[in-house]
């Protein structure tokens, strides 16, 4: 128990948050567009508008998560780390939000399209997050890149520093 305390619990409610924070999004343009939904041609355009708008604030979530876990998460503990989650919330996204909203259930060929899609998306969103904070230096790698650069700059040249 004393491991499971010291290596999870300090950042599960970001985990959550952004769980949360992705289902939400999702819920959100699922309920607006099934209030707005008719078969009307402007009505239609306001529905592909609210679907692009929450697909992509959902994509602008993961790209968040990208960038909060690369600069406080080492590389090899983020993919393990931000790929349940993101499984979970695909999986909720496409199953039970729909019943939430009261939208029409997805078929089993909906599910099988929106479940590769959703997934694929918000790992992208998080890797340009992450590519994002590596480019900036901000990342575990770059500020230990810069420590060592500083440590040999000082040791080449002490009278400088």
């Amino acid at each position: 128990m004393n491991l499971f305390k010291r290596l999870l619990i300090p950042h599960w409610p970001s985990i959550y948050g952004f769980a949360l924070a992705l289902i939400v999004a999702n819920l959100v343009g699922r309920i607006i567009a099934v209030r707005i939904y008719d078969e009307t041609e402007m009505v239609t355009d306001t529905f592909d508008l609210v679907a692009t708008v929450t697909y992509l604030s959902m994509v602008a979530v993961a790209l968040a998560a990208g960038v909060w876990w690369g600069v406080r998460r080492h590389r090899q503990e983020i993919v393990p780390e931000l790929l349940p989650v993101f499984l979970a919330t695909t999986l909720i996204a496409v199953l039970v939000n729909p019943v939430i909203a009261r939208d029409d259930y997805p078929t089993l060929s909906g599910v099988f399209s929106q479940v590769p899609l959703y997934f694929v998306t918000l790992v992208a969103g998080a890797f340009i997050g992450y590519l994002i904070v590596m480019a900036l230096g901000v990342d575990h790698y770059g500020r230990e890149l810069k420590a060592t650069r500083l440590a040999f700059e000082r040791k080449a040249n002490p009278a400088r520093s």
